[in-house]
């Protein structure tokens, strides 16, 4: 009887820490995108975007978060050469030139907790602009929801691209701070 109680305190302390800590979750957590109220046809939202962070966007009123990438905070530093730089702002900057006034085509897939749309953003071309965020080194994959970036995050980790070429917090956790 004894060991029975033992095995179930511990598995309801098993079950517990991975509810509360999911980041130690052995399981891979891949967010599924929302299905549209149009069925199933993504919505696509076009137009000339307003660059309002690293991973945020703003097409005719709608704020648009950039699915599967996670950019350094706007007030966030980072480290290159034991000299602390603003990796944030740099982010922001990197997207604004990157877009340079063309005009912007977001597939929509979800919609975030802040109510903000959530989309794989590309530029006339194709040129895929969450994959370039996370290739130039001024966004991370944001492995928790989606692994599309983690082939372009590999690269920049290895070329030593942009926050790769020295030391950051990882955005999400500069959040928690």
């Amino acid at each position: 009887m004894r060991d029975g109680a033992i095995t179930i305190i511990v598995s309801i302390a098993a079950g517990l820490s991975l509810a509360l800590f999911p980041q130690f979750s052995t399981t891979t957590k891949v967010k599924q995108p929302a299905v549209s109220n149009i069925g199933n046809i993504s919505q696509n939202i076009t137009g000339k975007a307003v660059v309002l962070d690293g991973d945020t966007l703003k097409i005719d009123g709608i704020s648009i978060r950039l699915h599967g990438i996670d950019a350094p905070e706007t007030r966030q530093n980072c480290w290159k050469n034991d000299k602390e730089y603003p990796c944030g702002r740099v982010s922001t900057i990197f997207l604004k030139r990157l877009i340079n006034g063309q005009t912007v085509t977001c597939e929509i897939m979800d919609t975030d907790a802040y109510g903000r749309k959530v989309g794989k953003c590309s530029l006339a071309g194709n040129i895929d602009i969450n994959a370039e965020m996370v290739l130039s080194g001024n966004a991370i994959a944001y492995l928790y929801f989606s692994y599309d970036y983690a082939d372009q995050q590999a690269q920049a980790k290895i070329k030593k691209r942009g926050i790769w070429a020295g030391r950051f917090i990882e955005p999400y956790q500069f959040r928690r701070l």
